[in-house]
């Protein structure tokens, strides 16, 4: 081999191409050949060996993941628009989370429900835990906070109850004036977890 092409086989040997003797070579058909010695180059070989992030960019849907994020982030504009669209979707998406009535839910695997009851000139409301299968020695101490409140005209009461579950079914009522909140929220506390329960008032 001249001095002149020496370069040229070490490049090919290092992007990919193979060297080898004519003997234990069986598939010679797409290689090149002269004097007995073989240089072949085998692109799926060569990506086997290539670390994640390149094998990524030989993946089909690569370039069009690139082309569409290149197209939302090209320009400032294009920015401005992006983060403005995700801005106004977090914010309806928490929107909704807050309006969104919840009346049952779980607390250290204790079933929880929030109802009540317009009768007069009073709201009864009564947050119930049901019975579950426990131990004779189980306790669970509950702090049970709940609140009566108006967004209108920003009125508000809140009473607080602190009782122990023992696996069988538990009440815990309270009752507010009905003539003036529209909403509802019992917040239920434990062992460092917390339980938010939420209610539209209909009359």
């Amino acid at each position: 081999m001249s001095h002149c092409t020496w370069p040229i086989f070490v490049f090919l040997v290092e992007t990919g191409f193979y060297h080898a003797g004519q003997a234990g070579l069986e598939d010679q058909s797409d290689s090149w050949s002269e004097g007995g010695s073989y240089l072949r180059y085998d692109r799926n070989e060569r990506l086997k060996r290539a670390p994640e992030s390149v094998q990524q960019m030989y993946e089909p849907d690569y370039i069009k993941r690139i082309s569409l994020l290149k197209s939302l982030t090209a320009t400032r504009s294009a920015r401005s628009v992006l983060f403005a669209i995700v801005a106004v979707f977090a914010l309806t998406f928490m929107s909704f989370l807050l309006k969104t009535d919840r009346q049952s839910g779980k607390i250290q695997g204790v079933p929880v429900k929030l109802e009540y009851l317009t009768q007069q000139e009073y709201l009864y409301v009564n947050i119930s835990f049901d019975a579950t299968n426990q131990r004779d020695d189980y306790t669970l101490p509950l702090t049970v906070r709940i609140t009566a409140s108006n967004r209108d005209t920003e009125e508000k009461e809140s009473k607080t109850v602190d009782v122990i579950y023992i696996g069988s079914a538990l009440s815990v009522p309270v009752q507010f004036p009905a003539h003036t909140y529209k909403q509802l929220e019992a917040v239920i506390l434990t062992d460092g977890k917390a339980l938010s329960l939420r209610s539209s008032v209909k009359k």
